[in-house]
């Protein structure tokens, strides 16, 4: 048995698509096709319900989840004991963009100055769909996100941290002025984005929406994913930008930006840490969970730390 066809078999299961798990992978989707196929051919049953808008294992292939896992957890452990890195934590983490630029960067280096012989981290910036995703599938462990619209969070371990705050910002040359600039004078800026289905565009539109106008109304909008290239646009003064004040703090500070807020427009995104159902429970863990609190200067809860508490998931 190929274990990449088991590997595929689990994210098609977990997403529920064929497409969605083609993407996880880095592969096409007639290649999940094509593995489906094989495993069907295999043990000659139909291992997915296809007939409902997202795809579902049948019996067979709630018996062949189970199995896999089990199969790639031997796998895994195997490898594990011949690569000689066994004595480092392995920790999946994914975060939003914003707070990967903006915050991580302290957060890891108090981390890996006490952590970087008994610790194998990966990270990955993505939406926060996907970041969700991760969780509920057991690719992440962890999960830090900025919400851009409203999330449903039921049955994950949850935490809240400080809200992010998403602010325009435009170089003091333009001559905008006011920290109170109405939006009628900032719709006639051209407005820089860094993606078109990103979180900031996401967050705008709605609260465009809030105030009964709509982010077409921007003199022209430019996409470019290069944060420190829209940054440098915007201090050349060539047009705006909607970004997450941590982001820019420092620029701020020294007045090469200027800092725009709308009447009506709810500046403040919640953030919240997800964990996965099966919290781990180790030193390593506990510390690198402090180190994402105290880049906001905050002490984790008792419950995400101490072994003896169990956190509770959302309702």
């Amino acid at each position: 048995m190929d274990f990449q066809l088991l590997k595929t078999f689990l994210h098609v299961a977990a997403l529920g698509s064929c497409s969605k798990a083609a993407t996880a992978l880095f592969i096409t989707q007639s290649a999940v096709s094509r593995r489906i196929k094989q495993l069907e051919d295999h043990y000659g049953k139909p291992l997915l319900e296809r007939s409902g808008v997202a795809l579902r294992p049948t019996a067979a292939g709630q018996l062949l989840v189970e199995k896999a896992r089990q199969i790639l957890e031997i796998e895994k452990q195997l490898l594990e004991s011949l690569d000689g890195s066994q004595h480092k934590e392995k920790i999946s983490f994914c975060c939003t963009p914003s707070f990967g630029i903006g915050r991580l960067p302290s957060a890891l280096t108090d981390f890996m100055a006490e952590h970087a012989e008994t610790a194998d981290l990966k990270f990955v910036f993505d939406m926060p769909e996907a970041a969700l995703e991760g969780i509920d599938s057991g690719r992440f462990d962890l999960a830090l996100i900025e919400h851009c619209d409203d999330l449903d969070l039921f049955g994950f371990i949850t935490q809240p941290l400080p809200d992010d705050e998403m602010i325009f910002i435009s170089s003091p040359g333009r001559g905008i002025g006011t920290t109170e600039a109405g939006i009628e004078r900032l719709v006639g800026e051209r407005l820089y984005l860094k993606n078109e289905n990103g979180c900031a565009k996401r967050f705008l539109d709605k609260n465009m929406r809030t105030i009964g106008r709509d982010s077409s109304e921007f003199r022209n909008t430019v996409y470019f994913d290069d944060l420190p290239f829209i940054i440098s646009e915007v201090m050349a003064g060539k047009g705006i930008s909607f970004v997450s004040v941590g982001l820019v703090a420092a620029k701020l500070e020294t007045g090469s930006l200027v800092a725009h807020r709308i009447a009506g427009f709810n500046h403040h995104r919640p953030r919240t840490l997800v964990l996965s159902r099966e919290l781990k429970r180790s030193p390593v863990f506990a510390a690198f969970i402090g180190s994402l609190f105290a880049s906001f200067s905050a002490t984790p809860p008792p419950h995400l730390v101490n072994p003896g508490q169990s956190p509770v998931p959302q309702h």
